[in-house]
């Protein structure tokens, strides 16, 4: 599948990556000649130099011929213009990066879907959800959730006090669950793993498992995870990301967010209706 992506910085990076290991056919676009010298020289993807919001530059990149079209720049404004003539030359479908949180109003989603974007992604949004997930159950690293929430996909890693170290899938105790509690994946190193029945689990394998929602708990003790009750959060630094996260969390948790610009911290405190801010230097904690 043809996948054209504008922005080569850190997240264009890390998505042309990720899609690489699926053996797609990436092209990676950037007006910065060094990112794009970095993305060729690490990864096997096409690059082509210049701005993407230029119809010409789209050409070359073959747009009309994309499955997938991803604007993920630092600009919102760039990937926004970007999305929508993607979408006019032909790409089946077009993804922007947004920071601004409004437009992920739904109101404003529509609009957009009626220019042409299909979807609207905040990173730094999503990457508040997720803090906000990890902390509902701190058992798991990852916790992804489908079917409106109905089924979640459980990422935990074994330690040495698990009892599922060095056990073969097909020894595995059966459990009174209506959803199968077997893994579905294990990531061991940078090693994807299939389990199979001859499988045998090891420390510091990362597994996953699919089960109902309301049964993360038990999961978490089947692999020897103890669930842990947090009241209280801090968090080190007021950047965008550290804004983003205490909104999310302070309606639920005693929320601190430390910060060494003190103009920084009376911005933080307009914004910020129910978290302690501090003055200070969080280095020297």
């Amino acid at each position: 599948m043809k996948i054209v992506i504008a922005g080569a910085g850190d997240v264009g990076f890390h998505l042309a990556e990720l899609l690489t290991y699926e053996n797609q056919d990436i092209v990676l676009i950037d007006n910065n000649q060094d990112v794009l010298d970095y993305a060729a020289t690490h990864l096997d993807v096409l690059t082509i130099g210049g701005d993407c919001a230029a119809v010409e530059v789209l050409e070359r990149a073959d747009i009309g011929a994309a499955k997938l079209f991803l604007a993920v720049t630092t600009s919102e404004k760039t990937n926004l213009i970007t999305a929508i003539l993607a979408k006019k030359m032909g790409a089946k479908q077009v993804i922007a990066r947004v920071s601004s949180e409004n437009y992920l109003e739904p109101d404003q989603r529509r609009m957009f879907q009626e220019l042409g974007v299909d979807n609207l992604i905040s990173p730094r949004k999503l990457a508040a959800e997720e803090i906000y997930r990890l902390l509902q159950q701190c058992s798991f690293t990852d916790i992804f959730e489908f079917e409106d929430g109905k089924l979640s996909l459980l990422g935990a890693t074994l330690d040495e006090k698990s009892a599922l170290v060095d056990l073969r899938l097909r020894d595995m105790p059966s459990y009174d669950f209506e959803v199968d509690l077997r893994p579905i994946a294990i990531l061991r190193g940078h090693r994807t793993i299939i389990p199979r029945g001859d499988t045998v689990l090891r420390r510091n394998d990362h597994i996953y498992f699919i089960t109902r929602s309301d049964r993360a708990e038990e999961v978490g003790a089947i692999v020897g995870k103890k669930q842990i009750d947090v009241k209280n959060v801090m968090i080190l630094g007021g950047n965008d990301l550290g804004v983003a996260t205490a909104k999310r969390l302070e309606k639920e948790y005693n929320v601190t967010l430390v910060e060494k610009d003190k103009s920084r911290c009376r911005k933080l405190n307009e914004e910020l209706n129910n978290t302690l801010i501090i003055n200070g230097d969080f280095t020297n904690f």
